[in-house]
């Protein structure tokens, strides 16, 4: 028996699943508008049981030269009720012209007591530690100066080893090798999220699991060859 699929407007969120209007706008020094593209990825596999809903791919908005480096889209909020993973964090990727690739953690918890209308903008978010922040804004009054502290010895080598535990840098691996299984390990102190291509750059996606606190596994339904990035 075939049941029937009720028509839905496009982008509509199912109902159970919480959003949030995400806004943001990209200059140069100069005031020039920038174009390109953002990618908002969650974990690879995201459910929500009590919806009936699966999402399993990343959200992607090209900024053309008409959108004058301005952008806007509605995301599912991190904390929607009953999502499996819980705490997890939205990896974003920005390409563009003119520019380097930049990758960092947000959160979009929910905003229950706001208006219909009301969004969050990137530029008011602090990046996070995948799964583990949460969304900070920037803003608010400025505080009273402090007393002068002593000064300290820090080593330059002991700030680059604190900046790497603080914020690590995206790491790039490759599976010269045709595999369905790729075992990668990391020096994250967490779990990183992962992000896997084909050699021509192509996106794919895979199983991601973490066998131990060093290593990651990414399953793939046939043998594959490319890179992954890790963050």
């Amino acid at each position: 028996m075939t049941i029937p699929t009720p028509d839905l407007p496009p982008y509509e969120m199912p109902d159970g699943v919480a959003s949030v209007r995400l806004t943001g706008r990209f200059i140069a020094p100069d005031g020039r508008p920038l174009t390109g593209r953002v990618t908002f990825a969650p974990p690879s596999v995201l459910t929500m049981p009590g919806a009936d809903t699966i999402a399993n791919t990343a959200a992607t908005v090209e900024i053309t030269a008409a959108d004058r480096g301005r952008f806007a889209l509605t995301l599912i909020a991190t904390d929607s009720e009953g999502m499996s993973p819980r705490g997890w964090s939205y990896l974003v990727t920005e390409r563009l012209a003119g520019a380097e690739m930049r990758q960092y953690h947000i959160m979009l918890p929910a905003m229950p007591d706001s208006g219909p209308d009301a969004s969050v903008d990137l530029a008011d978010l602090a990046p996070v530690s995948p799964y583990t922040g949460r969304y900070l804004p920037v803003v608010g009054p400025r505080g009273a100066t402090g007393a002068t502290g002593a000064p300290g010895e820090v080593s330059r080598a002991e700030l680059v080893a604190l900046e790497e535990r603080v914020a690590p840098r995206p790491v790039t691996w490759t599976q010269s090798m045709g595999s369905r299984e790729w075992l990668i390990p990391h020096a994250y102190p967490y779990p990183p999220a992962v992000r896997t291509y084909d050699t021509s750059g192509r996106e794919i996606g895979g199983l991601v699991e973490y066998p131990s606190p060093a290593s990651v596994t990414v399953h793939f339904a046939s043998a594959e060859t490319g890179s992954a990035i890790l963050s």
